[in-house]
């Protein structure tokens, strides 16, 4: 599911939520319940480069993240 990131036009409360591509949800603002919002652009994340390596990731093709998430074992070199 894609992270959409809005502003409500009622309070200006700025957030982010998760956005079902199967099922259509309208998506209110969490802080005062309004159902006017704009959807704010958002860019992708840069990759880092450590000591001119790629960034790394948790495909198995490179050194571990070192997320939570990840499944992978050890530090990001």
């Amino acid at each position: 599911m894609p992270l959409y990131e809005y502003t409500c036009r009622t309070c200006e409360h700025t957030f982010e939520t998760l956005v079902s591509t199967r099922v259509t949800v309208a998506v209110a603002c969490p802080q005062c319940g309004g159902a006017e919002l704009d959807q704010l652009i958002g860019l992708p994340a840069p990759g880092r480069v450590t000591e001119g390596k790629p960034a790394t990731n948790c495909r198995g093709d490179g050194p571990p993240c070192g997320a939570p998430w990840c499944g992978r074992k050890g530090e990001p070199k």
